[in-house]
């Protein structure tokens, strides 16, 4: 028997790299590091990466297929450690619905346009591009 889905948004599983800054109360950046969106919906995204994540605060930014930078403010869920021994990170979105649903809707169109590339390079190839 399956668990009810309690989500208020339906997540779309995606794999595209992405970076992030980790901030303090003071706006101040505390950390900054790259690594790679495992899911997404309008009110959050879950990442993959090589490190802990400490901060509250988190912005978001990555590249659209015009090469333009996005970004988005968010604040950690969670960050919990995998058996693959990297760290998954919760992450609800700060911004007012338009600017979510922006910020979903253009990184899901990178990711489709992308999708082949990372799709046909090997797998060291694609951890070597993503991290």
């Amino acid at each position: 028997m399956s668990k009810p889905e309690r989500r208020k948004y339906p997540r779309v599983k995606i794999y595209y790299p992405i970076s992030y800054v980790c901030i303090d109360e003071k706006d101040c950046v505390v950390q900054q590091n790259m690594g790679v969106v495992l899911n997404i919906s309008q009110g959050g995204i879950l990442i993959e990466t090589a490190d802990s994540v400490f901060s509250k605060y988190i912005s978001l930014i990555s590249v659209d297929i015009k090469e333009n930078i996005i970004e988005i403010k968010g604040k950690v869920a969670y960050c919990k450690m995998s058996k693959t021994k990297k760290y998954r990170v919760g992450i609800s979105f700060e911004g007012t619905h338009a600017q979510n649903i922006r910020f979903v809707k253009t990184l899901i169109r990178s990711y489709y346009y992308n999708k082949d590339e990372y799709r046909y390079s090997s797998s060291s190839e694609r951890k070597t591009a993503v991290m």
